[in-house]
């Protein structure tokens, strides 16, 4: 829960200085955080169930992971003179969960169906880096 938070707390972070930089880097990393949350909290959920925890203290574990990344988008937003470090170490941050986290497991995952769809991804990024204005 405390590891899952700081990552959260960092997307947070994320959020809050793409929209310091420019709305469109802004809503660009929204989405692409967006789009793990839910499966974030599911994930949470689960471990604390599986755990022997209460459905109570499941949904507040969940509650707690999203209560930290809107502790990370204030955090910039009432302090943007950190923007310089907090851009930098939040994307240090995800750098680092992908390099251990999933291109291992995508390597672990016989076939290249996984490589597909994590090459995929990549593509999906950078078609929408050349469609968006430059930031």
């Amino acid at each position: 829960m405390a590891g899952l938070s700081v990552h959260a707390l960092f997307d947070g972070v994320a959020i809050g200085s793409g929209f310091v930089v420019n709305s469109t880097l802004g809503w660009l990393i929204f989405l692409a955080i967006l789009l793990h949350k839910a499966p974030e909290g599911f994930t949470m959920a689960s471990v604390m169930l599986a755990s022997g925890r209460s459905r109570t203290m499941a949904f507040y574990s969940a509650v707690a992971l999203a209560a930290a990344t809107l502790a990370g988008v204030l955090v910039i937003e009432l302090i943007p003179s950190w923007l310089p470090y907090g851009l930098p170490i939040s994307a240090g941050v995800a750098l680092y969960v992908a390099a251990t986290d999933l291109v291992p497991e995508v390597n672990r995952e016989p076939g290249i169906r996984m490589a597909l769809v994590f090459f995929a991804g990549v593509a999906g990024f950078l078609i929408l880096r050349m469609i968006l204005p430059a930031i």
